[in-house]
C-alpha cells in the first residue's frame, strides 16, 4: 500500500470556496484526503511512518480543471487547424501523448475534453487509469458532432437526426461522459454581427435526449446568435465560447441558468496568433475588442462560468487572469478551473477542491493566487490521486520507481 503523505505548505486553500488556512497540513492515504489540518495542530504525532512534503512559502490548492481541452490538438503549433485535416491517427496520438504530459506537469490533474478523432481521448483515458502513460484524469466526449457544411477541425460531419443519433449512442457505448455538438461557426465574421446555426432544432434535440437517458450533459460550441436559443430550448448543459453573445444571449442565458465555458484566450491572448494561418490571426485582431466586449457583458451579467484554453496547453492560467480583467472576483475566476469546473464535469463530489474524503489531486503553486492570479503559472508541486508527478525540488516523477531531472519551460 502506498506510504501516507504529509503536504505542508504556508497557505492553504480549502475547501468549494477555497478558504484561506494559514500554516495548513494535508494528510493523504490511498489516493484521498484523510485529513486537514495545521502545523500547530500536527506538534507532536509521530510521522515516521508518512513521506513528508514541505512547501514552505507556497499554496497548496486543488489541482486545475480544464473544462475545453482537445488531446491531439495543441493550439502551441504552426497551423494546428489545418493539421487536424492532414494527420494520421499516429501522429495526432503523438501529439496527445506530449500535451496530456505537459498538462499535467503545469497542475492541471483533470481535463474535459471536447471531441477528438479516432476516439484518441477514451484511449488515452484508458491507458493513463492502467498507468501506461501519464496525464490528467480524463472527462471524454469522443467524436464531436458537426454538421456536413458547418465548422468544426475536430468534429466528424453528419447530417439528419438518425446519423447524429447513432454516433451519440457510439460515443456513450464507449464511456463518454458528455456529448458534443458544434453548432456555429468558430470566429466571428469580420463583415456582420450575423452567426448561423448549422444544425437543425430537431438534430441538437436527439443528441441531447440521448444523453439525458444515460444522465449525460450535452456541451455545444456555440459563439452566439440564434444557436444559443436552440442550445438552450432544445436543453444543453453547457455553451462553450460565445465569443459574440449580445444582450438578447445574456437574457437567454439567465433566464435557463446554463453553464457557460469561457475560452477567452482564442480572442484575447496575442500570443497565440504565430500558431494561427495568417487569414485566422488577422480575423482575430479585427475582432479582438468587440469579443472583449461580449464576454465581459456577460461575466459582469453573473452568468455561471468555468474556464478552458481550448487546446492552448499549459496555459490554462491565463484563462483565470482573462476571468478577472473581465470583471470576475478572483475567487470565482479560481473557482473555474476547480471546484466550479468540478461540478460541470460531473465530478464535484470528489475532486475540485482540497476537502476531506477527496481524491488527492492537489498542486502548490509559488505565490497565493487568491491575491494574484498569475501565481497559478508557476506550479512547483504536483500530485494526483495522492501520487507525486512533481515534487518541490524539481524532479519529475514518471512512474513509481523511476525519475528524472527536467526544467519546465
Amino acid at each position: 500500500m502506498e506510504n501516507k503523505k504529509v503536504l505542508l505548505a504556508d497557505h492553504l486553500l480549502v475547501g468549494k470556496d477555497l478558504s484561506p488556512l494559514r500554516d495548513g497540513c494535508v494528510i493523504v492515504s490511498g489516493g484521498k484526503v484523510e485529513r486537514i489540518t495545521t502545523r500547530a495542530a500536527l506538534a507532536g504525532e509521530n510521522l515516521d511512518a508518512f513521506e513528508v512534503v514541505e512547501l514552505g512559502n507556497r499554496t497548496l490548492m486543488p489541482g486545475m480543471i480544464e473544462c475545453h481541452n482537445h488531446i491531439s490538438l495543441d493550439a502551441r503549433l504552426p497551423d494546428h487547424l489545418e493539421m487536424m485535416a492532414r494527420c494520421s491517427e499516429s501522429e495526432l496520438t503523438v501529439i496527445g501523448l506530449k500535451t496530456l504530459r505537459d498538462d499535467l506537469l503545469s497542475g492541471v490533474t483533470t481535463a474535459r475534453t471536447l471531441g477528438e478523432k479516432y476516439y484518441i481521448d477514451m484511449v488515452m483515458r484508458d491507458k493513463i487509469q492502467d498507468g501506461s502513460i501519464i496525464g490528467p484524469n480524463l472527462v471524454c466526449a469522443g467524436i464531436g458532432m458537426r454538421s456536413l457544411h458547418g465548422h468544426g477541425y475536430i468534429g466528424s460531419p453528419y447530417t439528419g437526426v438518425e446519423q447524429f443519433r447513432l454516433t451519440a449512442r457510439e460515443n456513450m457505448r464507449r464511456g463518454a461522459k458528455l456529448l458534443k455538438l458544434f453548432v456555429t461557426p468558430g470566429m466571428l465574421s469580420v463583415d456582420s454581427d450575423s452567426v448561423p446555426c448549422y444544425l437543425s432544432p430537431e438534430e441538437i434535440r436527439t443528441v441531447v435526449s440521448e444523453g439525458e437517458r444515460l444522465g449525460l450533459p450535452t456541451a455545444a460550441h456555440c459563439i452566439g446568435g440564434y444557436g444559443v436559443r436552440n442550445c438552450l430550448e432544445q436543453g444543453v448543459t453547457v455553451l462553450e465560447h460565445l465569443y459574440a453573445a449580445g444582450e438578447e444571449e445574456l437574457e437567454l442565458i439567465q433566464k435557463y441558468g446554463r453553464w457557460v465555458d469561457l475560452t477567452s484566450g482564442i480572442y484575447l491572448d496575442p500570443s497565440r496568433e504565430p500558431f494561427l494561418s495568417p487569414q485566422s490571426a488577422e480575423k482575430t485582431r479585427l475582432r479582438r475588442e468587440k469579443v472583449r466586449g461580449n464576454l465581459e457583458r456577460l461575466v459582469k451579467g453573473g452568468v455561471k462560468f468555468v474556464l478552458g484554453t481550448d487546446a492552448y496547453h499549459t496555459f490554462l492560467y491565463r484563462e483565470v487572469e482573462y476571468a478577472v480583467e473581465l470583471g470576475a472576483d478572483t475567487r470565482t475566476a479560481l473557482m473555474g478551473v476547480t471546484s466550479n469546473a468540478a461540478l460541470v464535469c460531473g465530478l464535484g463530489d470528489r475532486t475540485g477542491s482540497v476537502s476531506e474524503g477527496y481524491d488527492a489531486d492537489i498542486i502548490a503553486v509559488n505565490g497565493n493566487p487568491l491575491e494574484t492570479p498569475a501565481a497559478l503559472a508557476d506550479v512547483a508541486f504536483v500530485m494526483k490521486g495522492g501520487k507525486i508527478y512533481r515534487d518541490p525540488e524539481g524532479t519529475v516523477r514518471i512512474g513509481a520507481s523511476q525519475t528524472f531531472q527536467m526544467t519546465i519551460a
